[in-house]
């Protein structure tokens, strides 16, 4: 099963300029790790991310889909060049699907969520590290 494409998930190619405009909003920046073979993935963004995307919260998330499979490099803020699956292991993250909340740097402000395997408590959780990452992305200036 393939995934389908949403035009409000942020391709890997603009993570580095997404994590610069979220300073100083009232923004969560996420990392979508998924694959095109996971049926969970899927699930996960047809059931949560996109759901969470048309609502009108005032705490926007910006989701960036790095896809495990896609061996294209992008540039991560310290200007190293990294594929999806390179930066996902360099931070043990190689579990599909993985939402993982990102500080400036490119790197998880908190415990990924790793997996999916049902709706029940999940948007809890994804709403209580929305909250924590919107933080601290407005106290940066």
């Amino acid at each position: 099963m393939a995934i389908t494409k949403s035009t409000q998930l942020i391709p890997a190619a603009r993570l580095t300029p997404t994590l610069r405009a979220a300073r100083g909003q009232s923004v969560a920046v996420a990392a979508f790790l998924t694959s095109p073979r996971c049926p969970w993935c899927v699930a996960l963004q047809q059931e949560q991310i996109e759901p969470r995307q048309r609502t009108d919260h005032p705490i926007k998330l910006w989701i960036i889909e790095l896809n495990l499979d896609d061996t294209t490099e992008f540039t991560l803020p310290d200007n190293r060049r990294r594929s999806a699956r390179q930066w996902g292991e360099s931070l043990g993250l190689n579990l599909t699907p993985t939402i993982a909340m990102l500080d400036q740097t490119a790197k998880p402000l908190l415990p990924p969520l790793k997996g999916y395997s049902s709706r029940d408590f999940y948007a809890a959780y994804l709403e209580d590290q929305i909250t924590a990452a919107a933080k601290y992305w407005q106290n940066l200036r």
